[in-house]
């Protein structure tokens, strides 16, 4: 279940918190075929969603990074074939929604949010017409 107010998103019957390690994660993939290890270097790797995965009302691409065997973060881009894909500030509009049922208003609309285990913060690239949403865990 999804309590991102203490750092906990259910990713395809997966919790990930702050104390999640890329060899739990690892283990995980023999059994969901969604998720693949697309990047991995002695002390690093990246774990990608191989198709748009369903959290909550919205549909997200998702990537998750790990360092030391250690999560260090969560990249969500919302994906939606609806949405015209130079039109960051809708990404942003959708982004802010799956927040706030999240985390709750105002708390949702704002750029960051800094708690305990970590931050929440939405970003957007005008350049590239990107944007996305980056939870980062505190290192204990």
């Amino acid at each position: 279940m999804n309590n991102l107010n203490n750092g906990t998103l259910t990713i395809e019957g997966i919790e990930v918190n702050q104390d999640t390690k890329l060899d739990f994660f690892e283990k995980s993939l023999a059994t969901n075929p969604n998720f693949e290890v697309r990047k991995r270097q002695p002390d690093k790797a990246t774990v990608g969603s191989l198709r748009p995965i369903q959290l909550g009302s919205k549909r997200f691409s998702v990537r998750i990074s790990f360092e030391n065997n250690i999560i260090k973060g969560i990249r969500l881009k919302v994906s939606d074939s609806s949405i015209n894909q130079w039109d960051y500030e809708e990404k942003l509009s959708q982004h802010g929604e799956w927040l706030t049922e999240q985390i709750g208003y105002p708390e949702g609309i704002l750029s960051e949010n800094v708690f305990e285990w970590g931050k929440i913060t939405q970003w957007y690239d005008p350049w590239s017409s990107d944007a996305g949403i980056s939870i980062l865990y505190f290192q204990r």
